[in-house]
């Protein structure tokens, strides 16, 4: 498998992911909504063992609203989040889709928290959406 590549917007931060995505959703979310200014944001999963990043990163976190804590891991320039880890997931960490650069490794599969989603927004892909969190196999909680 060819590598997975992204970068920021300034470019000072890039990352490859060596493994392919294991999950990808849109989510709706009031955390991401306000976070990224947007109705909802995209992302893939992977594992955080096969994540190289090169560059200068700044980390910061939240709580989310699953329960769990978010870092953030961004661009110390640019401020562009690169990655998350979800810390009530072993080895698992989410990547925004708008910097990959190649837009095909995004393939989501579920819209989540659905129930916090903006009135206006209506959703016509035909996927699946979830009120809440994605249910994930028992063996990515921590």
């Amino acid at each position: 498998m060819e590598s997975i590549k992204g970068t920021c917007r300034c470019g000072q931060l890039s990352y490859e992911l060596n493994s392919p995505p294991i999950y990808a959703a849109y989510c709706h979310c009031t955390e991401c909504r306000q976070r990224n200014s947007s109705p909802c944001t995209s992302f893939i999963m992977g594992l955080t063992d096969s994540l190289t990043v090169s560059g200068k990163i700044d980390e910061y976190s939240e709580a989310s609203g699953s329960g769990s804590t978010l870092d953030h891991h961004r661009c110390i320039n640019c401020g562009t989040v690169i990655y998350m880890r979800v810390n009530r997931l072993n080895n698992i960490i989410a990547i925004p889709s708008a910097t990959l650069l190649d837009e095909k490794y995004f393939q989501p599969v579920e819209h989540l928290w659905v129930q916090s989603k903006v009135a206006w927004l209506e959703i016509k892909d035909g996927l699946p959406q979830r009120p809440g969190p994605p249910k994930f196999p028992a063996g990515f909680l921590a």
